[in-house]
């Protein structure tokens, strides 16, 4: 039987972080659950000029009476020094209504060699914080859930939280080939492979398991390569390939990558981490589907499965090149 152990409680500044080791494991949550983290702990962030985005609260804590909250999004996300930002609050734990909260662009600090960004905000309002999560423990065929605020599109003319599940599909740092010299994360982070429904506007946005857990930051979608006969000036017929339609697959930066860009600052910024393995289910585009190394075959036959959700097709890019902006410490 495996033990529970308990780190030392770490005392940084005005915060208080309790960081578990692998335990029994958490169980999963219903959908409904994870949606309910998802919704207390996402965010919008809307610039003035470039293309809007999204994020999670990470980290809470008390400074000098004040209360403080950390963000993780991606970099692309707020990259461009010349631009204004306000964040669009997670739902708040008292009230019923979102706050909206300019950021000081000295309060935004990209992470080198990733397209990973942090801003921190004051209020004085309550505001959960996600709960970070072992992102090894994320692979082919494991659930996860998406969220984030995506751009208005034809029916759905506004941004609101969208929350979507389905699986892990491959993880490119944990694949390679004999002689082939491309491996592991692309560039920025990128490893996670998924098939949930995202568009653009979502990117920056959570990744979590389906204990509920923070896995990683949601912010490239692949595409397809088109080709088209084009004339040059010298009339000449000639191909070009440009970039066509979604291809279902999207990707995410692990946490795991996160934590090891930010060594022992984990308690600094607020931040909690349960690494424990996960005993339950797994989500995918048809809802809860059992987990049958787990579960007793007799309960599968009395389960009833969800409709599979229409899929969403997405032509819009939520990818960009991270930046090349200097760190800044907060």
């Amino acid at each position: 039987m495996l033990t529970r152990y308990l780190l030392p409680t770490c005392l940084v500044g005005a915060a208080i972080v309790t960081i578990t080791a692998p335990s029994y494991g958490a169980e999963a949550l219903l959908p409904t659950q994870v949606a309910k983290i998802a919704k207390y702990t996402a965010v919008r962030i809307e610039p003035t000029i470039s293309s809007p985005g999204s994020g999670v609260v990470i980290g809470r804590y008390n400074k000098k009476g004040q209360k403080e909250y950390v963000i993780l999004t991606a970099a692309h996300v707020v990259k461009h020094l010349d631009d204004e930002y306000q964040v669009i609050s997670p739902w708040p734990i008292a009230g019923n209504e979102r706050e909206k909260i300019k950021i000081d662009n000295k309060d935004i600090q990209i992470l080198p060699g990733l397209d990973l960004a942090l801003i921190k905000f004051c209020s004085d309002r309550d505001y959960q914080a996600a709960t970070i999560g072992d992102s090894d423990t994320v692979t082919e065929g494991s659930g996860v859930y998406v969220a984030g605020f995506p751009d208005p599109g034809a029916a759905i003319k506004r941004r609101v939280f969208q929350f979507t599940g389905a699986l892990v599909s491959s993880r490119l740092d944990g694949d390679a080939v004999q002689g082939e010299a491309e491996r592991g994360p692309l560039a920025g982070g990128y490893a996670i492979i998924y098939t949930n429904v995202t568009r653009a506007g979502m990117s920056g946005g959570p990744v979590f398991d389906v204990a509920g857990r923070l896995v990683g930051i949601h912010g490239m979608g692949d595409r397809e390569f088109a080709e088209f006969a084009a004339t040059n000036q010298s009339g000449s017929q000639v191909s070009s390939t440009t970039l066509g339609d979604k291809t279902g697959f999207n990707l995410a930066i692990p946490v795991k990558s996160f934590l090891s860009a930010i060594p022992n600052r984990i308690g600094e910024l607020g931040a909690k981490y349960d690494g424990s393995e996960v005993n339950g289910f797994i989500a995918s585009g048809r809802g809860n589907v059992p987990n049958l190394s787990r579960v007793n075959t007799d309960d599968v036959r009395s389960m009833k499965m969800m409709e599979e959700e229409n899929p969403v097709n997405d032509r819009s890019t939520e990818n960009s090149a991270p930046t090349n902006r200097s760190p800044r410490r907060f």
